[in-house]
């Protein structure tokens, strides 16, 4: 009778667990099972711990992280093409969010140190090279090592090898700061080819064929601008540098790294020389003087110039894609090394690393800033950006998959040859910029009230000697 009584307690105990439990499934056939159980013929024993996945109900699932938002500031290049690259980089990391804060060149030259210095949140910060890098490097962490923890390849194996030197180059205690997205150099050439083909020109490779080349726009269409370019003093300065390497490549990096170069050197005097004469024969319109830059680009892209001088970094007037979704109605563009302005010399640039994005010391999402630094500067994220031709890519091994971006083989080309003197460089392009400023004032001076430019070239050696540019050297 007691083993009966035993039996019959078992059983009620589980029909009252089931009917606590409910109509779910899942319990059902658990009390079925139970009820197998008793048929047996083994004694039923009582049970100090119940089976806990039959009584207990079901653990909730766990909730979704929520994704980790990145604060991200630079400001090149634009917008749109940043932002189909997070598009990209989002749907790829499902767990990570990234906000673009975009700001103009001159007002992040001082806003991004400020902002480090005082603690904001910033998990990206891009880096405009030269030396900018020194000056925020202490709110930052050396990246080498954040690659080797949280990337699929260390840093050196992602660029190409004159990227990885060129980021060395910039920090003066020798560490990495910086994964750079690609190059740019200065100065090129951008032409029409609507205009060239209905003037029967071709594109310009000495001083011979460029001053042919104005004199046959002039005659043929006197209502255009054969060169358009800023009146700047920065960008009169590059094309005299652009023409120093033409002369004697290397010769900035002379200077710049204090290794014998000197601005009252033969070198610098003829390139000097070339460019203010350029302009006494009518080959450079003093009319350019007065140009900002904005107005420079609209007059070519408005096609009243047949050709554009500027930097690589104007390169996206070469991808169909840029042009269509900036409204720019050139349906054809190509471009060159800026034409040989002095006899003997041969095409070279000065060229360098741009964009180096860095993880600043506060940031408290560093595995996901690398996961993000690396898809821009050697991931997928290459691909997303390339087709506007902001820089030329710093990831080793990339080749631009040139149907997606060029419409026509001229403009491939085009953008090839400015590519081959842009990856073997003659200087760095790594300016002194209030240096670069008076430089180009001492051009315009000359242009205009005729001074000499031996007494030009002795006036910037003075002032390079001066110790009013602290980052010299």
């Amino acid at each position: 009778m007691k083993k009966l009584t035993i039996l019959m307690s078992l059983m009620l105990a589980f029909a009252m667990v089931a009917a606590a439990c409910g109509d779910d499934e899942s319990d059902s056939d658990t009390g079925a099972a139970a009820s197998q159980a008793a048929d047996t013929d083994a004694p039923a024993e009582p049970d100090s711990s119940p089976d806990e996945s039959a009584a207990a109900p079901a653990e909730p699932e766990p909730e979704a992280a929520e994704p980790v938002t990145l604060q991200f500031w630079t400001w090149f290049p634009s917008e749109g093409t940043w932002q189909r690259v997070i598009d990209g980089f989002e749907a790829a990391n499902p767990d990570i969010n990234v906000e673009i804060s975009l700001f103009q060149n001159v007002a992040y030259q001082d806003r991004l140190p400020l902002a480090l210095t005082s603690g904001d949140t910033i998990d990206i910060a891009a880096v405009q090279t030269s030396t900018m890098v020194n000056l925020v490097k202490p709110d930052l962490d050396p990246l080498a090592p954040l690659f080797d923890q949280h990337a699929s390849a260390p840093l050196e194996e992602t660029l190409v090898p004159a990227a990885f030197s060129q980021s060395r180059v910039l920090a003066d205690d020798g560490e990495l700061y910086i994964a750079p997205m690609g190059f740019l150099g200065s100065a090129a050439a951008y032409y029409n080819v609507d205009l060239l083909d209905e003037l029967g020109l071709e594109v310009p490779s000495t001083r011979a064929d460029l001053k042919a080349f104005v004199e046959s726009v002039e005659s043929q269409r006197p209502d255009l601008l054969p060169i358009s370019f800023t009146g700047d003093n920065w960008f009169l300065d590059e094309i005299v540098l652009t023409v120093t390497e033409q002369i004697e490549p290397g010769f900035f990096n002379s200077v710049r790294y204090d290794a014998g170069g000197a601005w009252n050197s033969s070198t610098y005097a003829a390139a000097f020389e070339a460019v203010t004469s350029a302009f006494d024969e009518g080959i450079f319109s003093q009319d350019v003087l007065d140009l900002d830059y904005g107005r420079a680009i609209e007059v070519f892209q408005s096609g009243e110039a047949v050709m554009f001088l500027q930097g690589t970094w104007e390169s996206g007037i070469l991808s169909e894609p840029f042009r269509d979704s900036n409204g720019i109605a050139l349906s054809n563009v190509t471009a060159s090394p800026l034409p040989l302005l002095t006899d003997g010399g041969e095409h070279s640039i000065r060229a360098f690393i741009e964009v180096g994005l860095s993880v600043p010391s506060n940031s408290e999402h560093k595995a996901e800033a690398v996961r993000f630094i690396e898809y821009v500067t050697s991931g997928d994220g290459v691909d997303l950006w390339v087709t506007d031709l902001p820089v030329v890519p710093a990831r080793a091994g990339y080749a631009i998959p040139a149907d997606a971006v060029f419409s026509t083989d001229r403009a491939a080309a085009g953008y090839d040859s400015i590519s081959a003197v842009l990856t073997s460089p003659g200087s760095d392009r790594n300016n002194v910029s209030d240096f670069s400023a008076a430089a180009g004032d001492a051009v315009i001076d000359s242009i205009i009230s005729g001074t000499s430019v031996s007494d030009q070239v002795e006036f910037l050696q003075d002032e390079w000697e001066s110790g009013r540019y602290s980052n010299v050297g």
